[in-house]
């Protein structure tokens, strides 16, 4: 018996199985289309909500970053043995990064950087700016243990303490921990969707094809074959919907995104180039594992 080269029957393998593919898809052409264009709406939908939601969280992530800063106000009679007790008192409070040191001076010269605080800083004779401890923390909501600490401590100011209260600090944490959140279960009800939308279809392209499937199950057809067309179909809903919401993604961080930027002052969202090439590889990647994984859960006939 002569032995035929791996080279020469596998392309030719590859490419029957494909034609068993293609002709199994054409008769179910309109069924794919629709299915696909209803993935394609899902994860677009999806995509776009998740785009807003990662750059209001990348926003609001800055906006912690700046309330990790955590200013003492400092009274203009507190003596340096004083401020170095309440240093060593706030460096060694749980939470805490580090805690500096910035007199009356270095707070005039930011004011005057600062664009809400610029005109203050010249109008107004004299420095109306007090010394400060400048305390890094590890999250926003340590903030209620520093003040707890140093609320009675005489080298703070009794009237103007904080530069923000440890409520507002909980408040941004929480609202950070909630955002988060959301973006995951946006994107994990969005391939949920999907999936069961692919599974209908699937499923249906079983029942339609269940007496040819059982005639080749019979005649010893291997059962990776049987199931390619099926994983195939899958896959190809998942790349055409991808595709769609890539586009949609690309759309949306080109003129949505600056548009609100420009409405919305109080708002900015910054460039989204990043967060959509993120996003559209995530849900390529989510989109196939997802759609792959139903076409190996639906039954065969035996």
């Amino acid at each position: 018996m002569r032995v035929v080269p791996t080279s020469t029957w596998l392309p030719q393998y590859a490419v029957s199985v494909l034609a068993y593919c293609w002709r199994c898809w054409r008769r179910r052409l309109t069924a794919w289309l629709a299915t696909a264009l209803a993935v394609s709406a899902v994860l677009s939908l999806a995509a776009t909500a998740e785009l807003f939601l990662v750059l209001a969280q990348h926003s609001l992530a800055q906006q912690a970053r700046s309330a990790s800063e955590f200013q003492v106000f400092l009274t203009d009679e507190a003596q340096q043995p004083q401020v170095d007790a309440l240093r060593t008192k706030v460096g060694d409070l749980h939470g805490v990064k580090s805690v500096t040191y910035r007199s009356k001076a270095e707070a005039l010269s930011l004011a005057r950087h600062d664009p809400t605080l610029s005109n203050l800083a010249s109008t107004t004779p004299g420095n109306p700016f007090p010394a400060s401890l400048v305390v890094q923390l590890a999250d926003p909501s340590a903030a209620s243990q520093v003040a707890s600490a140093i609320s009675q401590d005489p080298a703070t100011d009794h009237d103007v303490p904080f530069s923000y209260t440890p409520a507002q600090g909980k408040r941004l944490s929480t609202f950070l921990s909630t955002a988060q959140a959301i973006i995951v279960g946006v994107a994990a009800a969005a391939l949920g969707v999907a999936s069961l939308v692919g599974l209908v279809l699937l499923r249906s392209e079983i029942r339609a094809r269940r007496a040819e499937l059982t005639v080749l199950s019979l005649v010893g057809t291997p059962r990776p074959v049987i199931r390619l067309p099926v994983l195939v179909e899958a896959v190809s809903l998942a790349l055409a919907g991808s595709i769609v919401a890539t586009l949609v993604l690309i759309y949306v961080g080109g003129h949505l995104v600056p548009l609100v930027n420009g409405s919305l002052p109080f708002l900015q969202l910054g460039g989204a180039a990043d967060a959509v090439r993120t996003i559209s590889l995530a849900t390529l990647a989510g989109s196939v594992m997802a759609l792959g994984a139903c076409s190996l859960l639906v039954r065969l006939p035996r």
